[in-house]
């Protein structure tokens, strides 16, 4: 009989054991969800680390309740003094830096020196983003997608640089340079700030109301072996600034070159004793010496952005792109000519539409596939938009005919949709670009298509239009 009693016993503790258990389960799974929703729209440190406090709470208080059910002779209160004293001795004695990581989580989320997405650098660690918090570790996305979990107490007690501090448009990255003591210094400054103007990474920057193509370089300091000049690119927020600041380093590094501005570097001098001689191998085999016929590159890359005023005066710069990428990607001879003639007609189209307009030109891909792009201003009041939109009296652009005139037609379709959109944005809060695709559209007849070099060699033609640019993109495979 006792043993009957003693097992309901058991089976009714076991039914209000079961209970805060599975309240706590409920109530850790609402906070996920509530805060998994809330990270879709922003990105908060505070309200990660305040979410993963909150379930820790709720286990604890779960625990606590289900001693309560085991041992009935204490009631609540005892029972939270006891639970209570028993956790912090535990974790005085075997979580001392558990403790600490926790409360100095808690600093950060409160004192908020960074945020989710800001770059920042830690002392003795690499350039990272901020891409999570936990109860005990901050996680840093660094270079080639790595991630270094560092526990919350060092980032509370070491230097850190946030790069992206109250700022979500762009960030800063430092970066310098070393020169001999020989070297002009003020030509040294110029160039490294013509090298950055010229990279299609950087923003430009605003001094005192003047807004110019890069920030100033200073020349702070006299080294052992050289003069340190030092400056500060912004790029933006989704910009790699590894990938900025390589492309930084190859233009200065050529430019000094080109310039004749020496790097200096240590010097190591080796001397050998009298009677000792050095062995030169020399490799006699002819066919060693032989050049082993290149392949396309496989590796992305853009040329610098040039400015087109008209058809004639700007064609050869933009030809001259044409050649360095086909020489940077090792085109054949064949694919290098295609290339050319596709960058001439790209231009010859687009210089029908909108003649003498200030457009950007570059080229990117690989030698497998590249983009030619060309991009002018749709704002209202710019030239280039006036000019788009040159009617004459039946409703036709004169200078535009066949396949070019279809293009035209179809960003005047572009420049009215975002218009509108724009309105519409005005009204109810939203809003979206005009996007085209000669791929993806039977609107353009074969008649078109054959009487137009640029579409009868070109892969796809892409038009897109927002409310500032209209850009003009011809793709090309050549696998």
């Amino acid at each position: 009989m006792d043993n009957l009693t003693n097992a309901k016993i058991w089976d009714a503790k076991f039914l209000r054991i079961l209970i805060p258990v599975i309240i706590g389960f409920l109530i850790i799974n609402a906070i996920k969800r509530i805060f998994r929703k809330r990270a879709q729209i922003q990105k908060n440190l505070h309200e990660r680390y305040l979410a993963q406090l909150m379930e820790l709470v709720v286990i604890i208080v779960c625990l606590i309740d289900i001693v309560g059910v085991i041992d009935e002779t204490d009631d609540l209160a005892s029972l939270l003094i006891k639970g209570s004293a028993l956790i912090v001795a535990i974790l005085g004695f075997a979580a001392q830096t558990a403790i600490s990581d926790i409360i100095c989580g808690f600093l950060i989320s409160i004192f908020k020196p960074f945020e989710i997405g800001d770059r920042i650098i830690v002392e003795g660690q690499d350039p990272g983003i901020v891409e999570d918090i936990t109860l005990r570790h901050t996680v840093l996305k660094i270079y080639d997608d790595l991630r270094i979990v560092l526990p919350n107490s060092q980032l509370n007690t070491k230097t850190l640089i946030n790069t992206s501090y109250k700022n979500k448009e762009r960030r800063g990255v430092h970066l310098q340079f070393s020169v001999s003591y020989e070297t002009d210094v003020q030509k040294a400054i110029d160039v490294i700030r013509d090298c950055v103007a010229e990279s299609p990474y950087t923003l430009m920057v605003e001094n005192n109301g003047i807004i110019e193509d890069s920030g100033p370089v200073y020349f702070l300091k006299f080294a052992d072996s050289a003069l340190i000049l030092e400056t500060t690119i912004f790029i933006n927020r989704n910009t790699s600034s590894y990938i900025a600041t390589t492309d930084i380093n190859l233009r200065v590094n050529n430019a000094f070159k080109e310039n004749g501005i020496e790097i200096p570097y240590n010097y190591l001098n080796i001397i050998q004793f009298e009677g000792e001689k050095a062995v030169v191998e020399v490799d006699d085999n002819p066919d060693k010496a032989k050049k082993k016929k290149s392949s396309p590159s496989k590796r992305h890359y853009r040329t610098n952005t040039v400015r087109l005023l008209d058809n004639c005066s700007n064609i050869k710069d933009a030809v001259d792109l044409a050649d360095v990428f086909a020489k940077k990607q090792r085109l054949e001879p064949a694919a290098k000519m295609q290339l050319e003639l596709l960058t001439e007609e790209t231009i010859g189209v687009i210089s029908s539409i909108v003649e003498g307009a200030n457009t950007s030109f570059w080229i990117e891909g690989s030698g497998l596939k590249y983009r030619i792009h060309v991009s002018f201003s749709a704002k209202l009041d710019s030239a280039e938009y006036k000019k788009l939109i040159n009617l004459s009296s039946s409703g036709k652009n004169e200078a535009a005919k066949g396949f070019t005139a279809r293009i035209w037609d179809i960003m005047i379709r572009g420049l009215n949709d975002t218009q509108n959109s724009d309105n519409d944005k005005n009204n109810n809060g939203t809003g979206a670009g005009y996007n085209w695709s000669l791929s993806e559209t039977d609107e353009v007849n074969e008649e078109e298509i054959s009487e137009s070099i640029l579409a009868a060699i070109a892969d796809d033609i892409k038009v897109s239009v927002t409310k500032d640019r209209v850009n003009f993109m011809v793709i090309k495979s050549l696998q």
